[in-house]
């Protein structure tokens, strides 16, 4: 499931009622884990935060089930700002628009998404856009094929490894 597709989805209880909606992934990119999940609840005045993990996670479909009661929930932590819980960079909005560089030093194109398994809070493949504007095209980068991530990422290919990726 692509990550811009699993934020936003409702997510319910283990009672089935409605509890929030999933707001922002805090990201582990080195160990390619999706560290925190954030469940927004309240009005758009009185908005709060919730983090659940992989273990809290019972179902994801077109809702996410969580294996947590109300009471569950409320022993949670809460929070008011995502940013105030999270380190600074790990927050999936922050790595989108990262820039990817092959071996060679060349500039591969931008993280645009990323390929996750939201039980198990695993990253498998971040999807890179390549090209200038009419020439767009998105390649899905292994977790193998990263080397080194920092203020840019680096991976272990290059450039004519990128352009048989996008040949396929």
């Amino acid at each position: 499931m692509k990550a811009t597709e699993f934020i936003g989805t409702t997510v319910l209880d283990k009672d089935a009622k409605n509890v929030g909606k999933i707001s922002e992934l805090a990201i582990k990119l080195k160990k390619c884990r999706v560290d925190k999940i954030f469940v927004s609840t309240g009005s758009a005045l009185s908005k709060k935060y919730f983090i659940v993990v992989g273990k809290d996670i019972q179902k994801v479909g077109d809702y996410v089930q969580l294996n947590l009661d109300k009471a569950g929930i409320t022993e949670k932590v809460h929070v008011d700002k995502v940013e105030d819980f999270v380190e600074k960079g790990s927050r999936f909005k922050e790595i989108v628009g990262k820039v990817v560089v092959t071996q060679e030093g060349l500039e591969a194109g931008k993280i645009s998404d990323m390929i996750i398994e939201p039980k198990g809070c695993l990253i498998h493949n971040i999807v890179i856009t390549t090209g200038g504007t009419l020439r767009k095209k998105d390649l899905i980068i292994s977790d193998e094929d990263i080397d080194t991530i920092g203020d840019y990422v680096i991976l272990k290919l290059e450039k004519d490894d990128l352009e048989k990726k996008a040949a396929d």
